[in-house]
């Protein structure tokens, strides 16, 4: 008896597996127009243009008179930031230089009076003037020798920009080799980025991208657009490097700040866009499983443009095709599906 009713069971469940076995429950989506953009992503750092990037040192050694400005401080073109102690003998040369030349031109005139009378020949005038001449040349050369005393002396702002640093204390001798004040205009900024020598040659220069400093809490994304692309591989991380011009406005991005870049490389603005989980691959192709009269048929499809979680769809389908992109892993050509929303 216990058999019968064990049967009888099988016999009565049996249509029911199978008619459970061949519905899936899948999640569909209709196949829409969009925006897709194939990125390339690299990271790097932020720095200053090199037209904004001053490092300046001593031409020779002298001593630290004064320091006028600190890190921090903002400078203008022009402003005198340090002064160093020059030599001064070069004034008492240029006096000297001009005390020559004021009695070579009194010679001179008195020269070209005596030869206008007949007093002195041709040949003492023209002494004169070659003396004139030269005491010239010589007080022009020393008042040089002393702008270039005082100009390296002077240490003034070559832009408008920010101290960055200032190596040195008063007192100490200025060494020729040493980096004596860095300056630095920000508000237009390098992200020097380092990408994939596969994507070297996606990348060109005016394309736009979006530059995000991780530790920035708030505002961290930045747009602009690439300037620059070296040829040259690192060798020590086998990375091409390139830059992407930020505007910096408020000053936010410092040099030496982490950076992380997406560059759009190429964008289609009317696509046919699906999740990509929607699209599977077998050794045919890639295709999707289109949902008709609750039933999934298998297209191959051309694909575009993959990103992350988009893919475009070139060829095989249509605007409005209900497409299955959750469950279609376990599914087969003419399955039933039973969708969910």
């Amino acid at each position: 008896m216990d058999r019968k009713i064990i049967l009888s069971f099988i016999i009565v469940c049996f249509p029911i597996i199978l008619y459970s076995q061949t519905i899936a429950p899948v999640k569909v989506i209709k196949v829409e127009y969009g925006q897709i953009s194939e990125i390339v992503e690299g990271h790097g750092i932020i720095k200053p243009f090199p037209k904004d990037d001053i490092k300046i040192s001593a031409v020779s050694p002298m001593r630290i008179d004064e320091i006028l400005v600190k890190p921090g401080d903002e400078v203008k073109k022009g402003q005198l930031v340090i002064k160093l102690q020059r030599d001064h003998s070069i004034d008492l040369s240029v006096e000297k230089a001009k005390i020559t030349l004021q009695q070579a031109e009194i010679n001179l005139k008195r020269a070209e009076k005596l030869f206008k009378s007949g007093v002195i020949a041709k040949v003492k005038l023209e002494n004169a003037q070659t003396e004139y001449n030269l005491a010239k040349a010589d007080y022009n050369l020393q008042l040089q020798s002393q702008k270039y005393a005082i100009e390296n002396s002077d240490i003034r702002s070559p832009i408008n920009g920010i101290v960055s640093s200032v190596n040195g204390v008063i007192g100490q001798v200025a060494d020729p080799t040493q980096e004596l004040i860095h300056i630095v205009n920000m508000s237009n900024t390098i992200a020097s980025i380092g990408i994939e020598t596969e994507d070297m040659a996606k990348v060109q220069v005016g394309q736009p991208a979006v530059v995000t400093l991780p530790n920035l809490s708030d505002g961290n994304t930045f747009d602009g657009k690439v300037i620059k692309q070296n040829r040259e591989i690192n060798p020590a991380t086998q990375l091409i490097h390139i830059w992407i011009e930020i505007k910096n406005p408020k000053f936010t991005l410092q040099p030496g700040m982490f950076a992380e870049a997406k560059i759009f490389v190429k964008t289609e603005k009317h696509a046919l866009v699906l999740p990509k989980s929607a699209v599977l691959k077998d050794p045919t192709g890639n295709y999707v499983y289109v949902v008709k009269n609750k039933t999934a048929h298998k297209i191959y499809i051309k694909t575009g443009i993959t990103t992350s979680d988009k893919i475009q769809v070139v060829d095989g389908l249509k605007e409005g095709d209900v497409v299955v992109y959750i469950g279609n892993y376990e599914l087969e050509d003419g399955m039933q599906v039973l969708i969910q929303k």
